[in-house]
């Protein structure tokens, strides 16, 4: 029986160099960016929960024991930098301790905010400066830079804001507890980016204004490459990739009685608020192997000639793999790890199937229907 993975070796190859080529020009654009993240001493880390054990977002903290502690980032990790002196600030005043997660596949964000505060301010709104005490995130989803609130090349304040302000990086003011049973205000033009499904949220509690206690916030948010004022229907979110690297970062507005304490906040640096150049760099982490099965067999695909029936197949499983062993459906097979393959009978739904064996055993991974040529 003939391999066609293998007489398509040289196609193979071709394939590989044109995204090898595409990579490096995405990277060379990157890097003529000019611009780099805050603490670039440091990576943060973001938690990927199993799919079995997504956190319900209910205010309880139970879903969030699965994370190591290393995950966990206190107030340790903040500084008060809004007069420009990177002042500390006493644990007795304020402590927090902030986790992030996500869940491959699913473009999301999970947040879970704790906070100890000596005098919680809260249920007051004054537009012309906030007296509410705020846990603030900013999100740049595909790392693209630069300033999301204001552009000063946009004169009109009104254009500035509708065509501009938190179209490519977002930030979220929430309302610590809420304020009129308003969670959160959005820094942009895009407020429904912050209701469900693209966000939500829980509270508890058992404190009133002016008294000191703890708070437990959880919530998720999805970030935005574009994200614009007409709604959802035009918007791009942010496709989330294991071991990507966004740009995240927070801030804590801490009002005692109207007065506030200070802007802290983890880039060390003001501007995160309102420009992503300013943001920390934090990396989607893979699934950690307690959560992974001994060897698993994934797989991918991707058409690459569709008028020639040739799709390329890319081999995703988990474990040690020694053997690889690919049904096409057509009655042909392959033995590559990462076939190209050509169907010869076009309009037809093909079963195709992958089985990988290791030191663990063996595991079979079939899509049904998925591959069609015409």
């Amino acid at each position: 029986m003939k391999r066609r993975g293998t007489s398509h070796k040289k196609k193979e190859n071709v394939v590989s160099n044109n995204i090898f080529l595409a990579f490096l020009a995405l990277s060379l654009v990157s890097f003529s960016s000019g611009f780099s993240l805050s603490r670039s001493d440091k990576e943060f880390k973001i938690f990927q929960f199993p799919r079995d054990q997504i956190p319900r977002i209910d205010g309880n903290t139970d879903d969030w024991k699965i994370v190591p502690e290393d995950y966990t980032y206190g107030t340790d990790e903040i500084n008060d930098t809004e007069d420009g002196n990177g002042a500390n600030f006493s644990r007795k005043d304020l402590d927090v301790k902030v986790k992030v997660g996500w869940v491959k596949g699913e473009n999301r964000l999970y947040f879970l905010y704790e906070a100890d505060d000596d005098f919680w301010d809260f249920g007051r709104f004054n537009p012309k400066g906030y007296m509410n005490d705020i846990f603030e995130i900013a999100v740049d989803g595909d790392l693209s830079g630069g300033p999301f609130i204001l552009n000063p090349q946009i004169k009109d304040p009104i254009e500035n804001h509708f065509t501009f302000s938190g179209v490519q990086g977002q930030n979220y003011h929430i309302y610590t507890p809420p304020v009129n049973n308003c969670w959160c205000l959005v820094w942009g033009c895009q407020p429904w980016i912050a209701e469900f499904p693209w966000a939500n949220y829980a509270y508890k509690y058992n404190f009133e204004p002016g008294e000191s206690g703890h708070l437990i916030l959880e919530f998720y948010v999805t970030p935005f490459d574009y994200a614009t004022n007409s709604g959802p229907e035009g918007a791009i979110v942010s496709h989330l990739k294991e071991n990507a690297i966004i740009g995240l970062s927070w801030s804590i507005l801490d009002f005692d009685g109207g007065n506030r304490n200070g802007h802290y906040n983890l880039a060390h640096n003001v501007k995160m608020v309102n420009d992503a150049s300013y943001l920390c760099a934090f990396r989607l982490m893979p699934l950690e192997e307690r959560f992974q099965k001994p060897i698993e067999a994934r797989w991918s695909f991707k058409v690459v000639d569709m008028d020639r029936q040739m799709i390329a197949f890319t081999d995703e499983s988990h474990g040690k793999i020694t053997t690889w062993k690919w049904e096409f459906g057509d009655g042909e097979s392959s033995n590559e790890q990462n076939p190209i393959h050509m169907f010869k009978k076009p309009g037809v739904y093909y079963v195709v199937v992958l089985e990988v064996e290791g030191p663990a055993g063996k595991s079979r991974t079939a899509k049904y229907w998925d591959v069609m040529v015409k």
